[in-house]
């Protein structure tokens, strides 16, 4: 039906746009506020306020009910969601209005509309440049925030102002965080009036990068992106060869910001460390592809994760750094890290994150990428075709082409993937691919020196061996020949980088026959006679649930064991310490179950590996399980006298530096991160008291004993799941582990590595593991018990999130449960959450009263009175003991006291400690009576002894102390 022309055009009212909009309230949100959530039951939405850079969700919120909304930390309140696009987006209510109309396809009722109730508001346009006296009577405070704690300037290329921005800090918020506030400040003229003024409002679509002048002067440098200007500040510092800049007004508005200038540069996108961030700079290396930038790189969060120091001017990096979720280049600098650690970083390409899968590195859509070379590298010469000349594969393999333009085959097909170099640009080599008679893939770099040497030994014989066909002698020439050729002739840009161990590799993870997760260039490992571990995958991941993973319901051992195999990779992510678990009990328990079921997370049985090996042979198996799980089967096959050593190296992660045979330092100490199972009759502390070695508080802290036995009745096992006892279940589970293996690994690495979300998952994991410890134990418990309830909670994390990805196949809840239950059997076996090393010394006094009491302790009264003479002697006498009744009548009692010679004390009851922490912890419990004048030593007089200092023991308090230690 045509419109009548005299009819004007109508446009949907306010009401009937905010009655839309409620009702489509999802859609809205999350186009105008993507990366929130909705909490207090799905009642409110919260998400970052997109105008200012807010690393922290939570102070914009949005009443689902009511359709209302304010932002608590700025004080903004808001309105409707109408208001809402109009805070967000700027221009006028109207343009507000419309815009969502648009958005939601709302049309005008039938009814006449009526002039909207608002007045319509008066209209500022910004001033491009700012002119020179403008700034000069620039305002130096704000109406309501007062004075600025940071000012900016954002200039075009020729350094002419185009918006100031001030930054103010303020109190806390709600949840006790410091707030920041940004107001950007442009010189406008009113449209209606022409008058001109400073407003506090930000500047028309497409806003400008900061620091366009730098941009221009330095046309050749390369450009780092951040994602607020103090990050920028702070990524200039440690990036000094950068130009380093930023949009305005945070993550959601990088859509409003140009990024022409960038065009032919080569770009490094540096996010916070939160969900967010990570979105938003994967969206804009799309965009800056999109418009025309060289190169597009995005930092590795996870190169952060480590503590950065310093040898004289050597950068140093070690294992432990905290890198918290929203972190930025500014909290880096404040964490150690200068411009030499980030030059190492580039240098290495530990600098450089994964490239999206979607995006390709590439220059544009007309020009290749440029090679990136390392610092003080010469410019190689643009490189010639991959394939060398007359040479091409085809199905049937490697062809040839002479001069006479007749074909002859040369070898099967063999295909030649990169240049292959270590990380310090030394032992070059080719990467190729092929297949053998079976048609099962081979990988194989062979070494620059072995083409330089024997070819027909070094390189060909290998390639035979392997599985590769040569095609028999053609006019007169042998395809060895050819195939020589074939593989010298090679020359490309492309590159691979080869590794020594398994593992992370920034957001790659490596394993003997793939890599999961995309790097900057393709990782291979590079064997060098190292025993692998077997990890491989048989079956599918639903028969892995179905056959093994079922069973583990109920089981909680089971369950736990399985949830550390899944806490190895994430190590790394959390910046945790490597440690062990230890299952313990009698033959016949099920103990080792629990070790082939984590196994099967891997690999087959032959995953795990035995406590008899040498220290040399240990550390490398360590080094390759390295960002994984180490399965060590019963401890008793160690020697007791050197296993607590053994856990020491394993729970520390580093292996012994060794010298050659001229004292000089020998090959390069192995390294590892990783988690331990291990399995035994004993306990560590058994098996070392066997061998006479006593138990340090450190060495049972590495490695956590927990008995086997569930004390159902089945050993090992709670829920027997229709099997007619124990026994028959761990058969089952013995047989089908060899039957279904390896899938969940990779089904738990490919989740954590798809689009770069393992980063995603850090904060997450963090909030899991410290609500487990603080819910599991009491508040006043040791540190040692902390220590050792984190890595139960790593397991519990571990587990929850590898159910929350679909890899267990469990209900939500059995991970942290199974974790409880074994966290509970610890301390229950531990005698509580207490300090060990005090329970130890407290042991280590009443071993030598119970043992010594009569023989070894001199009677006071016997020698203060001189009345025995035939009392016997004391032969290496530690100190007195004093027996002394108090009480009328027939209420009488006896106290003991205890009077140690002080070198006694120091040389034998306690040889080996610190003396001032054991003083200091007896004294806390009651036991050691000190001085008045508060040393731990009293000055008495001993019987038929001049006066000296003794250390004076209660006995009542001591030889009471168990008791009331099982009591509390």
């Amino acid at each position: 039906m045509t419109k009548p022309k005299n009819e004007k055009a109508r446009f949907p009212t306010f009401a009937e746009v905010k009655r839309a909009a409620h009702q489509a309230i999802d859609r809205v949100l999350a186009h105008w506020l993507p990366g929130g959530k909705r909490v207090d039951g799905n009642k409110e939405y919260t998400a970052p306020n997109p105008t200012r850079s807010d690393k922290h969700a939570g102070s914009l919120k949005v009443n689902l009910t009511k359709g209302t909304w304010c932002d608590f930390a700025t004080g903004d309140k808001g309105g409707d969601l109408i208001d809402l696009v109009h805070y967000i987006d700027g221009g006028t209510d109207v343009d507000a209005c419309n815009k969502l109309a648009d958005f939601l396809n709302v049309t005008a009722s039938s009814q006449p509309a009526s002039a909207p109730n608002k007045p319509k508001a008066t209209e500022w346009k910004a001033i491009l440049p700012i002119p020179s006296e403008a700034m000069a009577a620039i305002p130096s405070k704000h109406y309501r925030h007062g004075a600025p704690s940071k000012v900016w300037i954002y200039k075009d290329a020729r350094g002419e102002a185009l918006m100031v921005l001030y930054r103010f800090d303020l109190g806390p918020d709600e949840d006790g965080k410091p707030r920041k506030v940004f107001a950007p400040l442009t010189w406008c003229k009113q449209l209606a009036t022409g008058e001109k003024q400073w407003r506090w409002q930000g500047m028309p679509e497409p806003r400008p990068l900061l620091r366009l002048d730098v941009l221009s002067k330095r046309r050749s440098a390369p450009v780092v992106v951040c994602e607020g200007e103090k990050s920028a500040d702070a990524a200039a510092e440690l990036l000094p060869h950068y130009v380093a800049t930023c949009w305005p007004n945070g993550t959601n508005s990088w859509q409003k910001a140009d990024f022409g200038p960038l065009a032919g540069r080569d770009v490094l996108l540096w996010p916070d460390n939160d969900a967010p961030g990570l979105s938003c700079m994967d969206a804009l290396a799309d965009h800056l592809r999109q418009c025309g930038a060289a190169s597009v790189r995005i930092v590795a969060q996870a190169a952060f994760s480590q503590r950065p120091g310093l040898d004289g001017e050597k950068p140093t990096f070690a294992a432990g750094g905290e890198w918290a979720e929203g972190d930025d280049a500014a909290d880096a600098l404040v964490k150690g890290w200068a411009p030499a650690h980030l030059a190492e970083l580039e240098r290495t390409g530990e600098l450089f994150a994964l490239t999206p899968a979607s995006a390709p590195e590439a220059t544009s859509s007309t020009e290749p990428a440029k090679a990136k070379l390392a610092k003080g590298s010469r410019a190689r010469k643009p490189a010639p075709a991959v394939m060398p000349g007359g040479f091409r594969i085809t199905d049937a393999g490697v062809v040839y082409s002479g001069d006479d333009g007749e074909p002859r085959a040369v070898c099967s097909r063999l295909e030649i993937l990169a240049r292959t170099r270590d990380d310090k640009g030394h032992n070059w080599g080719l990467l190729v691919k092929f297949d053998d008679p079976d048609g099962a893939d081979k990988l194989w770099n062979i070494p620059a020196s072995a083409m330089a040497g024997e070819f027909g030994k070094e390189v060909l014989a290998p390639l035979v061996n392997m599985g590769l066909r040569l095609a028999g002698n053609r006019s007169g020439r042998n395809s060895r020949n050819d195939l020589q050729s074939y593989l010298q002739g090679y020359d490309s840009t492309e590159r691979a980088r080869l590794v020594t161990r398994l593992g992370w590799h920034g957001d790659a993870y490596l394993l003997p026959d793939q890599q999961i997760g995309e790097s900057i260039e393709r990782l291979h490992f590079y064997e060098a006679g190292a025993a692998l571990p077997p990890i491989s995958q048989a079956g599918t991941l639903e028969q892995w649930q179905q056959q093994i993973g079922a069973l583990c319901v109920g089981n909680h051992r089971l369950a736990f064991a399985v949830c550390i195999a899944f806490a190895g990779p994430l190590l790394y992510l959390l910046g945790q310490e490597s440690g062990g678990f230890h299952f313990h009990g009698v033959s016949s328990s099920g103990k080792s179950t629990t070790g082939r079921v984590a196994c099967s997370v891997y690999g087959p049985p032959a995953f795990e590996r035995s406590w008899r090996s040498t220290d040399n042979a240990l550390e490398s198996i360590a080094a390759a399980h390295s960002d994984g799980l180490l399965v060590l089967d019963e401890i008793s096959q160690c020697d007791g006298r050197i296993v607590g050593e053994t856990v020491y190296m394993l729970g520390n992660g580093t292996g012994k530096a060794r010298a050659n045979d001229r004292g000089q330092a020998g090959r390069q100490v192995q390294e590892w991160r990783l988690l331990f199972l291990s399995s035994g009759e004993y306990t560590l502390a058994q098996h070392m008291a066997e061998a006479h070695k006593e138990l340090k508080a450190g060495m049972e802290i590495r490695m956590l004993a927990i008995p086997a036995d569930a004390g159902k009745g089945h050993g090992l096992f709670e829920n027997l799941h229709g099997f007619i006892g124990g026994a028959a279940l761990s058969d089952a589970l013995q047989s089908r582990v060899a039957k279904y293996y390896g899938t969940p690994l990779v089904a738990f690495l490919q989740a954590l590595c798809e689009s770069g979300k393992a980063r995603a998952y850090t904060a997450m994991l963090r909030r899991t593991l410290d609500r487990f410890t603080s819910d599991a134990l009491p508040s006043n418990a040791s540190g040692q018990a902390h220590r050792a309830a984190a890595r139960f909670g790593l397991a519990a994390a571990a587990g929850e999130l590898a159910t929350a990805l679909g890899v267990t196949g469990w209900p939500d809840g059995t991970a942290t449960a199974a974790a409880n239950a074994c966290l509970a059997a610890w301390l229950a076996e531990r005698g509580g959450a207490g300090n060990l090393e005090g329970d130890a010394i407290v042991q280590r006094l009443r071993l030598m009263v119970e043992r010594y009491g009569e023989s070894r302790f001199t009677r006071w009264d016997a020698i203060a009175a001189k009345t025995d003479d035939h009392a016997p002697r004391t032969g290496d006498r530690l100190g007195f003991r004093r027996t002394m009744e108090h009480g009328v009548g027939d209420l009488l009692y006896t106290t003991v006291t205890y009077y140690f010679l002080a070198t006694a004390w120091r040389e034998e009851v306690f040889k080996g400690m610190n003396l001032r922490n054991v003083n200091r912890e007896l004294i806390s419990r009651g036991i050691l009576a000190p001085a008045a004048d508060g040393k731990a030593a009293q000055a008495v007089t001993l019987p038929g002894m001049p006066k000296g200092r003794a250390y004076v023991v209660a006995g009542a308090a001591l030889l009471s102390d168990e008791a009331e230690a099982l009591a509390a």
